[in-house]
């Protein structure tokens, strides 16, 4: 449910300093011209409430949450704390749930230091909230869970200014039969040929699953869209994507045996039977995309973990 009865969305939990308040309100009202719901201690807490209840209320109602880092932030109790939390509701949800936005140009936790952030001073706070509403916004319009690449890349960091970095945007890699949706990155003006290499690394896509030393098994292969349009993986045509774009992957399955393929390919459904036997082949294919799909196959760890 949203943090306020007025249903605006998506709801997000701003963590920070005492000492940056002044901008971290403004920052507040920035979100709140967006159309965001964002929760706030001073804002949202009344008097009579209990504290430690209503943040963690607030975080776990939460579509986001951003940390507003500056140095007054380091070494503060509740900022720490809120942390903690956010990072342990991330890890439970399998999908981004922490977003950073910095207040100066203080180095981050080392737990944080290799994650992406945003800055907003500099005259650059309106930018900083504009940019998160729009990756907000879009992760609700892919239509599918969104969660981080099973094996995404380092991003670079601005920290490192004598090194040159490939310009990259950030884009949807989706797949509706699983109703999954990767965010992945690839470099600016990427051509067919370096869109399928850089999915087929960060996702990790299998190419065969077998069994009896490779004797039965499952071959698979992909089909890439985007509007709509197929477009070939070996081609070196530029394909003009944007930041935000998304990118459907189709993923078909071949089943083998001893003596070639069991039968034609086929687009991969949970659940489908492929050829004899169907059990194996259902299990093969399961256990060869499971890093893809939306449920987090750690959940129930992390639960017991609690």
């Amino acid at each position: 449910m949203p943090h306020h009865p007025d249903g605006r969305g998506p709801a997000v939990f701003i963590s920070y300093a005492t000492a940056d308040r002044t901008e971290v309100l403004k920052f507040h009202q920035d979100l709140l011209e967006r159309g965001i719901d964002p929760f706030l201690d001073i804002m949202d807490i009344l008097p009579g409430d209990d504290v430690v209840m209503s943040i963690n209320g607030a975080l776990e109602r939460s579509d986001f949450y951003v940390l507003v880092w500056s140095a007054a932030a380091r070494d503060r109790y509740w900022v720490n704390s809120e942390i903690s939390a956010a990072m342990v509701l991330e890890q439970r949800r399998a999908r981004p749930f922490v977003f950073i936005v910095r207040l100066d140009d203080s180095e981050l936790p080392p737990v944080l230091a290799p994650r992406r952030y945003l800055d907003a001073f500099g005259g650059r706070r309106q930018a900083a909230a504009e940019q998160l509403t729009a990756v907000w916004t879009r992760d609700r319009a892919v239509g599918t869970k969104v969660l981080p690449a099973p094996a995404p890349v380092r991003e670079p960091s601005p920290r490192d200014e004598h090194e040159q970095h490939e310009q990259t945007i950030h884009i949807y890699a989706r797949n509706q039969s699983l109703q999954v949706s990767h965010e992945v990155r690839i470099p600016v003006g990427a051509t067919s040929r370096q869109l399928v290499a850089a999915l087929s690394e960060q996702l990790a896509l299998p190419t065969e699953a077998s069994e009896y030393g490779g004797a039965v098994g499952v071959r698979f292969s992909y089909r890439y869209q985007h509007a709509g349009e197929l477009f070939a993986e070996d081609s070196d045509v530029v394909l003009g994507l944007t930041e935000g774009d998304v990118v459907d992957i189709e993923v078909v399955v071949e089943p083998f045996g001893p003596d070639g393929a069991l039968a034609d390919p086929v687009s991969f459904l949970p659940g489908r039977d492929y050829a004899i036997p169907p059990e194996m082949i259902r299990e093969l294919c399961e256990k060869a995309i499971e890093h893809l799909l939306a449920e987090d196959p750690d959940d129930n760890q992390h639960s017991d973990d609690q």
